[in-house]
């Protein structure tokens, strides 16, 4: 990986990063990561046409999807970053053990967001008098279930590095909730 942040590079530098098999990252993680920093930018728009039009309540819902975007921003070199450090103590003979956590965790974080991505578009899609934007609105929430969906799926088979019944008890739970949401 390079020492530029992922998030960096332009689209198609990062998306030949993705399809790249030197490095193995980024992968899944940082592209739903991805994803749902692009979902958040939209329902920013959406808001920020909304305000212009004295739409009720908006301003705060549009602070929340900026952090949003700008935490799933940070997601994608974290994803790639939490892989290499598994692949690198799994290569040394290390215990994996001491980084299995970091590994399974950042999906989950990402898939949190992307929830939260999705419950701010219902949000905004509740507003009235949406018109052109409706459609942005809805590639939010779409894309972002999309991301959300896919983590999800990436901690499912992280499930099996965690060797403690407890640890692997707790990362179902999580992934339980978060897909109820």
């Amino acid at each position: 990986m390079a020492d530029a942040p992922l998030a960096s590079h332009s689209v198609s530098e990062f998306l030949a990063k993705v399809a790249s098999t030197a490095e193995p990252v980024p992968a899944g993680g940082s592209v739903a990561a991805v994803t749902g920093a692009a979902s958040a930018a939209l329902l920013v728009l959406a808001c920020g046409v909304l305000q212009r039009r004295h739409a009720e309540g908006i301003s705060g819902v549009r602070e929340r999807a900026a952090e949003l975007q700008q935490r799933l921003l940070q997601l994608v070199d974290e994803d790639a970053l939490a892989f290499n450090a598994f692949l690198e103590m799994k290569r040394s003979g290390g215990n994996v053990g001491a980084i299995v956590t970091r590994t399974t965790h950042t999906p989950l974080q990402i898939g949190g967001a992307c929830a939260d991505v999705v419950e701010l578009s219902r949000r905004v899609e509740a507003t009235a008098h949406l018109g052109a934007i409706q459609g942005d609105v809805r590639a939010a929430r779409q894309l972002a279930q999309a991301a959300l969906a896919s983590v999800l799926d990436i901690a499912e088979q992280n499930i099996e590095l965690h060797t403690d019944v407890s640890g692997q008890r707790a990362l179902r739970d999580e992934i339980a909730s978060l897909r109820r949401r």
